[in-house]
């Protein structure tokens, strides 16, 4: 349960910190993450995966809210000569790389393991 709860707390983070400052806010919280977590290899993985979930929420809001997200990934898509699913696939793994790339530098910053190490 403790777990779950530091997990969701991040990705709560995560969204609170991109929704007030941008896509920026993903590489220095996932950092202050690698830092501060005493996980080791581990927390560059959750760091990602709390990321990812965060903007799956950031994107459903809108679509709940009623605005055509639908059509607008559509329309976008089309002219991109790219399908739809692509989009909120590279939505989804920019975050993760992007967290996880940064909890990896912190932790190896701090003297840990990151998810990189060899065990």
């Amino acid at each position: 349960m403790r777990a779950f709860l530091r997990q969701a707390l991040l990705a709560v983070a995560f969204g609170l910190g991109t929704y007030a400052f941008g896509w920026w806010a993903v590489p220095s919280i996932g950092a202050l993450w690698g830092l501060i977590n005493p996980a080791g290899r581990h927390a560059a993985v959750r760091a990602g995966m709390a990321a990812a979930a965060s903007w799956a929420i950031l994107l459903l809001v809108p679509a709940i809210t009623g605005a055509p997200l639908a059509a607008f990934t559509a329309h976008l898509a089309g002219a991109m000569q790219v399908p739809a699913w692509a989009l909120v696939v590279v939505e989804l793994a920019f975050p993760f790389a992007v967290a996880w790339g940064a909890a990896t530098l912190g932790a190896a910053v701090r003297g840990g393991k990151g998810a990189g190490s060899a065990p």
